[in-house]
């Protein structure tokens, strides 16, 4: 009698759970039939009833439901789909994790693998709807788990490092600097483009290591050929710091690997009329323009440096007592005023809108007493 008993106890106890298994089975069937309200109800019965808690095709259902209502909502721009739960796709990933925490037997793998591709997906769009809303800790949050889910032993899918990009760009811009430091140092190491050792630049900065900052400039130069944005960025880290000499030897070394890139001659004129060094200054502005011939901007640097010189020299003749090297000095002012005019109106012709141009133009046509030149300039409106 006890082993009957015993029997009936273990028949009923399986004739239980298949019961709860069957209701669960049924949800795949509810989902098929779009009746997601229905089947929230049934599987949140399912992952509390004891006989079905553990069971990983529970949280297998439970993924489907949430995957699959939001997708089609998503579609369809129906937010109730979308918001079955909040947090919906991460409610998805979370019981697919369950499930797969859960089966020993991997009897599930193969179908969660499946359903892990589009999510993947699904993460990485919806991490590009809150970047386009500016809401870059949800976007670092998504990305985060497209890679998670890309990065699954289900998948082993191939990096996508577009993908490492946006979650890195979504960290910078939330201010995660950590984080951002460590998605844009792993883009830095595979070169993958000279905007993200920038970023990568900026983040350093923005937490005080401006050494190692330095080095990913200095890194970033050697990787890109010198690319031009990346020696922008150094230029303006050495003159910023006073450290002129450093900015003039990334210019050489910028001019010996791109010779065809004016943009590097004229920084380095710049930086060569800032130390003073005014022949040498010229000598790389007149370079550059043999480059850039059409280059306006060109001109007026020329023109300014000859001005500058005729100042120092004018002011030099009022400390000189000898009358006639008093107007020797003055007479070599004049004529770089005049140097200085021709260049100016190079760069007026070139581009007869420019306002330094026309305020240097005319400053020193009134000191010339050039006064019908004067009158030709074309004043810029208020």
């Amino acid at each position: 009698m006890k082993r009957i008993g015993l029997f009936l106890l273990v028949a009923a106890l399986s004739t239980g759970a298949s019961a709860q298994k069957s209701k669960v089975l049924a949800i795949f069937q509810m989902i098929d039939a779009k009746k997601y309200e229905e089947a929230k109800e049934a599987i949140e019965l399912a992952v509390w009833n004891d006989k079905t808690a553990r069971w990983p095709r529970t949280y297998y259902a439970k993924g489907v439901l949430c995957q699959t209502a939001y997708e089609e909502g998503y579609k369809k721009k129906n937010s109730k789909l979308t918001g079955l739960y909040p947090d919906q796709l991460y409610v998805a990933y979370r019981a697919y994790e369950r499930a797969l925490e859960l089966d020993a037997r991997e009897r599930l793998h193969t179908l969660i693998r499946q359903r892990y591709y589009n999510l993947g997906n699904d993460f990485s769009t919806l991490g590009e709807d809150h970047f386009r809303k500016r809401e870059y800790e949800k976007a670092l949050r998504a990305f985060e788990h497209a890679l998670l889910v890309r990065n699954s032993p289900l998948i082993r899918a191939k990096m996508d490092t577009g993908l490492v990009y946006n979650t890195a760009l979504a960290a910078y811009e939330s201010e995660n600097w950590d984080k951002a430091i460590g998605y844009l140092t792993g883009l830095h190491e595979d070169k993958y483009d000279p905007t993200t050792s920038l970023l990568l630049f900026e983040a350093y900065m923005a937490t005080g290591d401006s050494v190692r900052a330095e080095e990913v400039l200095l890194e970033a130069a050697e990787i890109y050929d010198y690319d031009e944005q990346v020696v922008i960025y150094l230029i303006n880290l050495f003159t910023r710091t006073n450290r002129l000499d450093l900015a003039i030897k990334i210019l050489d070394d910028a001019i010996d690997n791109r010779p065809e890139h004016y943009r590097f001659l004229w920084g380095k004129g710049l930086i060569q009329r800032r130390m003073g060094i005014y022949d040498e200054a010229i000598e790389s502005f007149l370079a550059a323009a043999e480059l850039a011939p059409h280059e306006a901007k060109i001109y007026y640097h020329l023109g300014v440096i000859y001005y500058n010189i005729g100042i120092d020299l004018q002011e030099a003749s009022l400390n000189i007592k000898d009358i006639a090297r008093y107007h020797e000095l003055r007479e070599q002012s004049r004529e770089k005023f005049l140097e200085a005019v021709k260049w100016l109106e190079q760069s007026y012709e070139l581009d007869p809108s420019d306002e330094k141009t026309i305020s240097r133009l005319s400053q020193l046509y009134y000191q010339l007493q050039m006064k019908e030149k004067e009158k030709s300039l074309k004043l810029p409106i208020d």
